[in-house]
């Protein structure tokens, strides 16, 4: 079975994104609590109207301005006070007749008010209120339904909720939404060097740095991540594995390691025997060698095991992925900010360098990278905040030129 190799960065992200285009997550439905970065599977529709009375602005005293007076001088207008009103639940119905009365900061209106007067605008003396200016109709009151009107849509389908929308979506009274399943992805390491951090290291063995770094990353996407144990370096192990895999249900199959050209280099093969391969080798660096395919009905990503490169495989790749099966937006953010040094590019492939960005007091964005751009070097990594993104061409780049920058914020919001 032939696919396509060495494609160019564009070509990868199409056909990722046409294996996305019939792929639908389900819903469940949670409790408002947990449901932070959550995207809503149903439209919340306000099954009440927000206030749910008229009540207060401000603190002040409620009037009926058709009772206000001058006092005997004629010079100020005075009203007796009555009881005050607290944003307590209210039994019976109050009213306000011929005199002012103290109302608290959302206290529920006396049903014949029609103004507020602000604690400020007036004196107070012996057991009365004074002011100069006659209020306005209507000034310092929300009227019914003035924030949300009973039956309006609050929160569309398809939003991914933050604190204020579980703010809004309390107010109206409601405790639980219906929300999309966080996609499922299963991860995996291959090499028989990996140890385990905590545990001895041999010579010739490394400390897995791949598996908390990715984990962690797709936990942040907004995943279901199952951390499978390691795969060994044979034929056997990986055919097996491909083999159980098939049985499983995961939206998303990650490998890492295992998919270049070494004598071990299992990956690719056993895919195209279990499942299908899509396409294999980017021209991009760093991440060259990664594969994508199917493996019965997942996604599945052969990511390099280069920490660097993995990092930056799954921000580029499957990233876009969980987005579309999360339905938003696969497009990553993209700013324009200039090289604080001069940068040369010689190769034909597009680029991803790790740089760190700022932002001048006049909102200027600048940036700048490090020498030491190796795959392996995840002290670099570390460092960064964001992609430089070179395209695929040869450039010369001097200091002060534009360029292209991911933040990383955006994966790992």
């Amino acid at each position: 079975m032939t696919f396509p190799q060495s494609i160019k960065h564009q070509q990868a992200i199409k056909l990722i994104l046409q294996q996305l285009e019939k792929r639908v997550l389900l819903s469940e439905t949670i409790n408002l609590s947990t449901a932070i970065g959550r995207v809503m599977d149903k439209p919340v529709i306000a099954s009440v109207a927000v206030p749910a009375y008229d009540c207060s602005r401000m603190d002040g005293y409620a009037v009926n301005i058709d009772k206000i007076q001058l006092n005997d001088e004629g010079k100020l207008y005075a009203m007796s006070l009555g009881e005050p009103i607290h944003a307590v639940a209210q039994v019976e119905p109050v009213s306000c007749h011929d005199q002012a009365l103290p109302i608290m900061t959302g206290g529920m209106m006396p049903d014949d008010a029609n103004a507020i007067i602000l604690k400020e605008q007036v004196e107070v003396a012996h057991n009365q209120i004074q002011f100069k200016t006659l209020p306005k109709p209507g000034e310092f009151i929300r009227t019914t339904g003035s924030d949300i009107k009973k039956g309006h849509v609050i929160i569309k389908s398809g939003q991914c909720l933050n604190a204020a929308h579980l703010g809004l979506i309390a107010s109206i009274g409601t405790a639980e939404v219906n929300v999309l399943k966080k996609p499922r992805v299963a991860l995996m390491m291959t090499g028989d060097e990996l140890v385990q951090p905590g545990s001895s290291c041999l010579p010739g063995q490394i400390f897995d740095a791949n598996t908390p770094m990715l984990s962690t990353l797709l936990s942040k996407m907004g995943c279901d991540v199952f951390v499978l144990t390691g795969l060994a370096d044979t034929q056997e192990a990986v055919s097996e594995r491909m083999a159980l895999l098939k049985q499983k249900n995961f939206d998303l199959m990650i490998s890492v390691g295992g998919v270049s050209m070494g004598d071990k280099d299992w990956i690719p093969s056993m895919l195209a025997e279990h499942g299908e391969v899509i396409f294999h080798k980017v021209l991009i660096k760093p991440g060259f060698p990664m594969v994508f395919g199917s493996l019965h009905d997942s996604l599945f990503y052969g990511l390099p095991g280069n920490p660097v490169s993995a990092y930056t495989t799954l921000c580029q790749y499957v990233f876009p992925a969980i987005q579309m099966l999360k339905q938003q937006k696969s497009e990553k953010i993209q700013w324009t900010a200039q090289l604080s040094h001069d940068l040369d590019k010689t190769h034909q492939r597009r680029e991803y360098i790790r740089g760190f960005y700022q932002v001048d007091a006049n909102g200027q964005f600048t940036v700048a990278t490090s020498v030491k751009q190796q795959s392996s070097h995840i002290q670099v990594l570390a460092d960064a905040n964001c992609f430089v993104v070179l395209e695929e061409s040869p450039q010369n780049l001097k200091s002060g030129s534009d360029v292209l920058i991911q933040p990383f914020e955006q994966f790992v919001p």
